[in-house]
């Protein structure tokens, strides 16, 4: 894409040549790996270059950042074609432990990064179809919160009246 272009453009470049070390091979190392959204490669890069990419906490952070939306989206690739499906599976296809799969699908559900439950009794993810809002839901809360909003200042406008009487 576009922004690889740039990114090998500047590293090559006459200013991007004096940068030029471990630092800059391993974020170039895990633009690469974001980009292909290769989760598994991004484990390793962080492996390979722990001192470049896990000292420096503020680059600490947004890689964690980086990492949980890389499992999101895998994740959300996988489960697509299905309304159910077994998290051993999904774990199997992801390759990785079913105890941390089960866990971050639970958080996407809470986080509502998709609609679905998690069947821990029989191992299963159920997902359902992204179904549009209620508008008249959305319009009954707005109406409810505007009356609460009038009740209140008659409220205070009448408490005002029986002061002033006093």
């Amino acid at each position: 894409s576009k922004a690889e272009v740039d990114l090998s453009g500047m590293i090559s470049g006459k200013q991007g040549v004096k940068y030029a070390g471990a630092e800059i091979d391993a974020m170039t190392a895990i633009a690469n790996a974001a980009a292909n959204r290769d989760l598994k490669e991004f484990e390793a890069i962080l492996a390979q270059y722990p001192k470049e990419l896990q000292e420096d906490l503020l680059v600490k952070h947004h890689l964690h950042v980086l990492k949980e939306q890389l499992l999101e989206s895998n994740l959300i690739r996988i489960i697509e074609p299905y309304s159910c499906v077994e998290l051993e599976h999904v774990a199997k296809l992801i390759d990785m432990p079913l105890q941390t799969v089960e866990k971050k699908l639970s958080q996407m559900i809470l986080d509502d990064k998709f609609q679905g439950i998690l069947d821990q009794g029989k191992g299963h993810l159920i997902v359902y179809e992204d179904t549009e809002k209620d508008r008249a839901m959305e319009k009954g809360l707005q109406l409810i919160a505007k009356v609460d909003t009038v009740v209140t200042s008659l409220f205070e406008r009448s408490k005002a009246l029986r002061t002033m009487m006093i």
